[in-house]
């Protein structure tokens, strides 16, 4: 597993791992240290870890299967929502947005690869 270098902020600690590969050098098998949240000051993580597995076409035609991207975003967004309703705020908000528009040009590419007749397949 390879450390991406990339932190939440504020902390200084890098807690994201890829499996790398090949041909994509890792975007499929995600390892993500677990957190505690915000404590004296600091951002607390733990040892204990959780994977995300995203499905993946092989070249040979095999499957893994794993989480869709928009599925994410969709926990992520449900998740924003609710706790928007709580902690109303205009952070929350642009969030809340960024999330939309992320789904939306997913939705986009979709619909732009079926009528090109390439969705499912390993083709630009």
């Amino acid at each position: 597993m390879k450390t991406i270098e990339a932190k939440v902020f504020p902390s200084e600690e890098n807690t994201i791992t890829v499996q790398e590969d090949a041909i994509y050098g890792g975007a499929h098998l995600y390892k993500i240290k677990n957190c505690l949240g915000f404590n004296e000051g600091k951002t607390d993580y733990v040892d204990s870890c959780q994977t995300i597995q995203f499905v993946q076409k092989n070249d040979d035609g095999s499957m893994v299967a794993g989480l869709q991207s928009e599925q994410l975003v969709l926990v992520l967004l449900d998740r924003a929502v609710k706790l928007n309703a709580r902690f109303p705020s205009d952070h929350n908000a642009k969030m809340i947005a960024g999330l939309a528009t992320f789904l939306d040009a997913c939705k986009e590419r979709v619909e732009e690869r079926m009528n090109r007749g390439v969705m499912g397949e390993l083709k630009k």
